[in-house]
């Protein structure tokens, strides 16, 4: 006989649920499995305290923005994880959950898992970043005794995990040997695109027309993602490489977006390179389209070596050549469809940047090779049956299974 199907809670402090795709595409995956699903997350701005996209119950909060400083992550963190504690309390009562899927960064939801515990309700990890090394990247390794925190709240999540879901395998070797957790209860969901995210979409004709060949960047905008790289590039290739004939537009926000738009203005590139905010999914769609390379400007280090860009997925399933610098888990999603940038520097992205730029046979090689990478290994259907499995085994018992995921045409709204 089976049992009740699984109740989700999802938490997510990073962001609001319409812009974390990873998370949007698992909660989807998860209802039209036969799960009911709910999720708790920070407001965009303009939404409402509840509503039900996806067929999907969404409870948002206010989080403060207070800047990009440490006690300014403190304080969020505060607000967040209060938010969290009474929200969580609400979908108890209105809806009730059975597990309790938590999504880094940062850390910490955990707190919120742990009450919950002591009732039986089960706590899913889904690993997304490196916090330690995260931590080290924004602020300094020298705050040895603010790490030391960070690392036990790794240790933690890991801890009270009753499994966790890993976006790549480094990610999964590090749950198992820092961690300690048992290999069969990690498991690597990537941040595989889905299809249907993604439809024919003309152009955007003012991304278009900036210029012959236009360079596109999507994603976050902190100290760690590298987006300075490209300022400086773009610099590069105006000053040192005198063209005028490439443009570029960057998608996103964060806690570095003003400086950014200043390090532009400062430079002179307020006619060549749009700096847009985030905007709608389907204005980002519109934009991506119009490019003819994406970059992945994440440089070198311990966290990005190891980490699984979304960006770079977005890139290639729109069939674009892609600029990034060498990174070991790049290379498992890019391979040979990549044009990997030597070195680095905002020199070394502008020289792959022209290279390609006056390739137009090689760049449409390249963005063929990484679309079809996509389709055949990568994609988002490839990646949702290891999520059910994982579902599959905390609830043996439960009416849950792949072949209830049909839907996959869900529009972004």
């Amino acid at each position: 006989m089976k049992s009740p199907i699984p109740k989700v809670l999802f938490l997510i402090e990073d962001g609001p649920y319409l812009y974390d795709n990873r998370v949007r595409r698992e909660a989807i995956c998860l209802r039209e499995a036969g799960a009911q699903v709910s999720v708790i997350c920070p407001n965009a701005g303009d939404e409402p305290f509840h509503s039900e996209p996806d067929g999907i119950h969404v409870y948002r909060y206010r989080k403060p923005g207070l800047g990009a400083g440490l006690v300014a992550h403190i304080l969020e963190y505060v607000v967040s994880l209060t938010s969290h504690l009474f929200l969580s309390l609400l979908v108890a009562f209105r809806h009730g959950f059975s597990v309790i899927h938590a999504a880094n960064p940062p850390d910490l939801l955990w707190m919120i898992a742990l009450p919950y515990r002591l009732f039986g309700i089960r706590f899913v990890f889904d690993h997304h970043d490196l916090v330690p090394e995260l931590f080290e990247a924004r602020f300094g390794s020298e705050r040895t005794s603010l790490l030391a925190v960070a690392r036990y709240m790794e240790r933690m999540s890991f801890r009270l995990a009753s499994h966790v879901v890993s976006t790549n395998e480094s990610y999964r070797q590090v749950a198992i040997a820092r961690g300690g957790k048992n290999e069969s209860d990690v498991t690597v969901v990537r941040n595989g695109p889905d299809p249907a995210d993604f439809p024919e979409t003309p152009p955007a004709p003012e991304i278009r027309g900036l210029a012959p060949v236009v360079v596109g960047y999507l994603g976050n905008m902190n100290p760690q993602d590298g987006v300075d790289y490209i300022v400086r590039a773009a610099a590069v290739i105006k000053n040192d490489y005198k063209r005028s004939d490439i443009a570029f537009v960057l998608i996103g926000s964060g806690d570095s977006f003003d400086s950014l738009v200043a390090l532009r203005d400062e430079l002179g590139l307020q006619e060549s390179m749009v700096m847009t905010g985030r905007i709608p999914w389907d204005d980002v769609v519109a934009n991506l389209s119009a490019i003819d390379i994406g970059v992945q400007p994440d440089p070198p280090g311990g966290l990005n070596d190891h980490s699984t860009m979304n960006k770079l997925m977005d890139y290639m399933i729109l069939g674009k050549a892609v600029v990034a610098f060498d990174l070991a888990e790049t290379r498992v999603s890019g391979g040979d469809a990549i044009a990997y940038a030597s070195g680095d520097s905002a020199n070394a992205i502008a020289a792959s940047i022209v290279e390609l730029a006056d390739n137009e046979s090689h760049r449409n090689q390249l963005g063929v090779s990484a679309k079809e990478r996509v389709m055949q290994k990568l994609a988002w259907h490839h990646q949702a049956p290891n999520l059910i499995a994982v579902y599959q085994k905390l609830f043996p018992s439960a009416d849950l299974g792949a072949e209830k995921t049909p839907d996959h045409a869900l529009k972004k709204s």
